[in-house]
């Protein structure tokens, strides 16, 4: 304990001037890069199959591979921050990053397509938690708060605007450009790193390689379950049952091995900081309910309510935009108020955002639509930020680019879990709600009589039977849609009583954090 009070009191230098702009601008467009990539590639998929030969089941691979090495590698940031410092980690990870988006844009096959994203899934790992852990150690403690509204900003506004600049990407050029955008960007962070970016000291140590394997299996195979349960019907599927199995034995070998193990490949002892643990058990529940709500909507939209896309984009935005002047208006007063009532605040503005889509009828317009999204922007910003700076609030200097590493899988794992969950609800709500309408649809039916007389159509109209069987099906989506928007308020209100788990420590202004006692 000693040790690390002494390494938490050896704070870097905090930067200034040009030093600071320079090295948040790195940072911050190299962890935007990689988040973009998360959701940019969805639109072009559609336009990838047909030059690359591959099915609608193949496709899929381009964001599996992505997701599966993303999620094996993040946890290892404080190890290889330690091996090769946090400088050199940065320009290794960015280099990589572009080499790999270049060779994506440039691929020929779909084996080629799945190869380079692995590797740019690897590469870009690292990139979100070295870029929270710099901003964390150049910002004086009395505008990290700032810094936080700042990183936040690119963390949870950049993937909800991925598929708007997919699609114009797309439209305009063509699918390759969703990769090769990321050259020149990425070159001009590597420039600005190199030049800015302070270094952390190197901690060598040997490499624990049984702790890496049974890591990479076992996030690796919980990844592709995620991924891939939906399309090969979850645990009906022995593929499935054999991933389940082997993330279960190898997660259970992997944390009795690291647990409390000198020179372990990931240092499991940060969990035992009360606010870390807390946090992220907070952040997989709301990248549960936040992806849960990106996959919904957009989807309600488009099937449901049968908005052209350009419309759906429209209606999306202020969502994006709210959330993007909360972050950083958050940023900047939650140093001034107690975070867990803004966490508070946020879950019930969130929830109550939420719970309204639940509400709506078929034939909804835009502009009800608006309203609720820019609340869950609001009560997302409200929440995520907070829980975020909080997270670190007792934590050793030492181990912030362990923890990071970490909180970023929990916040990837909860997404995961979130899509799937999700899309495997839906179905069945969707299949419970179509066989609990369909039997009332019978000529005798006085409702069926009604809604042909608004219609202004009879039984005896040509292609009736298709029309009464299209109305159907609208409202045993409608109803699942509801459903499900009902389930993730719910879950959003069940965070409450988690947030007063979280301890709030006083620093003055510029003091160095310590753990806690």
């Amino acid at each position: 304990m000693a040790d690390a009070i002494i390494d938490t009191q050896e704070e870097q230098p905090q930067l200034h001037g040009l030093a600071l702009f320079a090295t948040t601008l790195a940072v911050m467009l190299a962890m935007m890069l990689e988040m973009l990539d998360m959701t940019v590639v969805n639109v072009a998929m559609p336009h990838m199959m047909g030059s690359l030969g591959a099915t609608s089941d193949q496709i899929i691979w381009i964001l599996t591979s992505y997701m599966v090495a993303s999620a094996v590698v993040m946890p290892l940031t404080g190890y290889l921050a330690g091996k090769l410092g946090r400088r050199r980690l940065l320009l290794t990870a960015i280099t990589g990053f572009v080499l790999a988006s270049a060779a994506c844009g440039a691929a020929q096959t779909l084996t080629e397509m799945v190869g380079f994203r692995l590797i740019q899934g690897a590469m870009g790992a690292t990139l979100a938690p070295l870029s929270q852990a710099v901003m964390m150690t150049i910002f004086s403690k009395k505008n990290r708060g700032s810094a936080m509204g700042i990183w936040g900003l690119g963390m949870m506004v950049v993937p909800v605007l991925g598929p708007t600049v997919g699609g114009y990407l797309t439209d305009a050029l063509n699918w390759r450009w969703v990769f090769y955008i990321n050259v020149p960007l990425g070159i001009l962070a590597l420039l600005l790193a190199s030049a800015y970016v302070p270094d952390s000291p190197k901690r060598p140590q040997r490499t624990d390689w049984l702790g890496l394997g049974l890591l990479v299996t076992a996030i690796g195979s919980l990844q592709l379950v995620l991924d891939l349960g939906n399309a090969h019907s979850w645990f009906d599927s022995p593929l499935i049952q054999a991933l389940v199995a082997a993330a279960l034995v190898a997660g259970i070998a992997f944390i009795y091995r690291c647990w409390g193990r000198p020179g372990a490949i990931v240092n499991l002892t940060v969990y035992k900081d009360r606010n870390f643990a807390s946090s992220s058990i907070l952040v997989v529940s709301f990248a549960i309910a936040m992806f849960g709500i990106m996959t919904l909507l957009p989807l309600m939209l488009g099937s449901v309510m049968r908005y052209p896309a350009e419309v759906v984009g429209e209606v999306m935005a202020p969502r994006g935009l709210a959330m993007g002047v909360m972050m950083l208006l958050v940023g900047r007063y939650v140093g001034k108020f107690d975070p867990r009532g803004m966490m508070l605040a946020g879950v019930i503005i969130l929830a109550g955002g939420t719970y309204v889509y639940s509400l709506f009828p078929a034939n909804v317009s835009p502009g009800w639509v608006v309203i609720p999204g820019a609340l869950q922007g609001i009560g997302m910003s409200l929440f995520f930020l907070p829980s975020s700076m909080l997270a670190y609030e007792t934590m050793p200097r030492h181990l912030t680019e362990a923890a990071a590493g970490l909180y970023g899988l929990m916040r990837t794992i909860g997404g995961s879990i979130g899509v799937a969950v999700i899309g495997l609800l839906l179905a069945r709500r969707n299949e419970y709600h179509w066989q609990a309408l369909s039997p009332h649809v019978t000529p005798y039916d006085p409702n069926v009589h009604a809604w042909l007389d608004a219609q202004g159509i009879t039984l005896d109209t040509p292609g009736v039977g298709a029309r009464l069987f299209g109305q159907v099906m609208q409202q045993a989506q409608l109803l699942a849609f509801g459903d499900m928007f009902a389930l993730v308020a719910g879950l959003v209100v069940l965070l409450a009583p988690l947030v007063f788990i979280l301890r709030r420590t006083h620093h003055k202004p510029d003091e160095t954090l310590a753990p806690a006692e």
